[in-house]
């Protein structure tokens, strides 16, 4: 039996070292989106329309490994109030899929929420640079890892969007070789009633990760936080 001094002593030790019992825990660090700052003035009814998908960089091990599966992926946005509507199309075993979702308004011009069940929680997007008519370049944050994707109206690619895209990778903390370039042929324009998924889906880098069953079928959950 310890001494009443000895047992004060080590009381004391305990507290200090248990949570709500004296003990502080170090303040969170910001998420790494938001220091993005998003496109100044970002105007949804300028962005709504058809994008495709050109490039992804991000460190997911899942991008990595698969990124050999990559398919041409096309995307179409529809401004719903301060919202946008997004339906991706891409192909899975040579089928099309259309995957919709709804990215919700994040109260700043150019961000948005999607929200997705999961320990890994909702996915923080924001438009960081586009000029509407050619290219966009967009953030996604998941579980505090940051990824960069890069949108195109059309084919091929302008050099200087490629290296603004190269920046911006750069800025992220990424390099070269977290970047996958995706195909530039084999678009879906749609998919019939029985490959079509709703739900506010989470994607991975490769439009997926997260897998669902629709008509028998395997997809992968897509859009622009994909």
């Amino acid at each position: 039996m310890l001494p009443p001094g000895a047992a004060l002593l080590w009381a004391l030790v305990l507290a200090a070292g248990s949570p709500g019992l004296g003990a502080q825990r170090p303040p969170q660090r910001p998420p790494p989106i938001s220091a993005v700052q998003p496109k100044a003035g970002f105007d949804a009814q300028q962005f709504a329309g058809t994008w495709f998908l050109a490039a992804v960089a991000s460190s997911c091990r899942f991008l990595q490994e698969q990124g050999h599966r990559a398919e041409a992926t096309a995307v179409k946005v529809a401004p719903q109030g301060k919202a946008m509507a997004v339906n991706t199309f891409q192909k899975l075993d040579g089928i099309c899929w259309q995957i919709r979702q709804l990215y919700r308004d994040a109260e700043v011009q150019g961000r948005f929420l999607l929200p997705a069940p999961g320990a890994r929680g909702d996915v923080q997007v924001v438009v960081g640079e586009t000029d509407y008519r050619a290219f966009a370049i967009l953030y996604l944050e998941r579980a505090r890892r940051l990824s960069v994707k890069l949108y195109v109206r059309t084919f091929p690619v302008d050099d200087s969007v490629v290296s603004a895209f190269e920046q911006s990778v750069q800025g992220a903390g990424l390099t070269e070789d977290h970047i996958l370039y995706f195909p530039q042929y084999g678009f879906c324009e749609a998919a019939d009633q029985f490959h079509v998924l709703d739900g506010e889906w989470a994607a991975a880098p490769l439009g997926g990760g997260r897998r669902a069953e629709g008509g028998g079928r395997r997809a992968e959950g897509g859009g622009l936080a994909g």
